[in-house]
């Protein structure tokens, strides 16, 4: 028998569990790319998700072949029921809003390894008080460098707000971007570096390294890095990634024993690294808050208060 679980990929869905969830966008999508693609998670996630489902009702719900995936009977049955389930739900959680009397506004926000949520809602604790008519809901999506662009293209749909690092010209062509703060430049080594030990390090001491870094041409501020390392320091090798960081950029340092231009923020994503501040060096990129291009009007009032109070209290 299903449980019944938090889930939280929205209001309508806090009584389905997730494997359910994953199940019904696998039938809708007729295959696990595409549910992937909609969920913003990998097809394997995906795979897992239903594999485990099987594995609970002890059921064959799916057939898959080269085409996509075909239901059941079985999977047919828990389909059309789960699917009333899924409007019961919604209409359980809309007679308990009226009951409560709740007239509230709820922001989804996306939640990754290298951008999680805790950014935003820290920043907004102190309103929270003020504005308590307003709620976050927090969508978990992960970033890898061929989904992201999709993420944030998407943003209205599934996610309102994503917070984080986000100054790729690619990224700001498709979504608004609020900045907040400044994350400082640093380098993370993994742990049997010659230079795990120190405390800081120089721009000199990577002299003879080959560091990895985000490829050059989409984003100025690491353009402009690229450049001072040309000109200021050629004896350190550059080691372009892609446009974007994932986490398997962070797991090819480690396993190849590499230095990696990374962000202080992202000091603990990584257990086998250790993140050393540049001490020769003032350096760093904006964060903050991507929304869609033309956001719903609670997005937009959502906006205007981080803009108002949070924004505007640091100019």
């Amino acid at each position: 028998m299903l449980q019944f679980v938090y889930y939280t990929e929205g209001e309508d869905d806090i009584v389905l569990s997730q494997q359910l969830q994953v199940f019904l966008q696998v039938a809708d999508s007729g295959s696990f790319s595409k549910a992937a693609q909609r969920l913003f998670v990998t097809p394997a996630s995906v795979m897992k998700q239903i594999n485990a489902l099987e594995r609970r009702l002890g059921l064959t719900l799916l057939i898959r072949n080269n085409q996509g995936v075909l239901l059941t009977a079985a999977g047919r049955s828990l389909y059309e029921d789960g699917r009333k389930m899924r409007a019961y739900a919604a209409d359980a959680v809309t007679r308990a809003k009226k009951a409560g009397g709740r007239d509230g506004v709820t922001i989804r926000v996306g939640s990754s390894l290298l951008n999680p949520s805790n950014v935003l809602t820290d920043l907004w604790a102190p309103l929270r008080e003020t504005y308590g008519n307003y709620t976050f809901r927090i969508v978990p999506y992960e970033d890898t460098k061929e989904q992201i662009l999709l993420v944030i293209a998407s943003l209205g749909d599934r996610i309102d707000v994503l917070v984080g690092s986000f100054n790729s010209r690619s990224m700001q062509a498709r979504a608004n971007y609020l900045p907040l703060g400044t994350y400082r430049f640093c380098i993370a080594l993994p742990e049997g570096h010659r230079l795990a030990l120190r405390k800081t390090l120089t721009l000199d001491d990577l002299h003879g390294e080959r560091v990895v870094m985000v490829k050059s041409g989409d984003t100025e501020q690491i353009d402009e890095f690229h450049h001072l390392l040309k000109r200021e320091h050629p004896q350190i090798i550059i080691e372009e990634a892609s446009y974007y960081y994932d986490v398997d950029t962070f797991n090819l340092c480690g396993q190849q024993g590499l230095p990696l231009l990374t962000l202080d923020a992202w000091a603990g994503v990584h257990p086998s690294l250790v993140t050393l501040p540049l001490a020769d060096l003032d350096y760093g990129i904006s964060y903050g808050i991507l929304y869609a291009k033309k956001p719903s009007e609670a997005v937009r009032g959502f906006i205007d208060i981080i803009k108002r109070h949070i924004v505007g209290s640091a100019e």
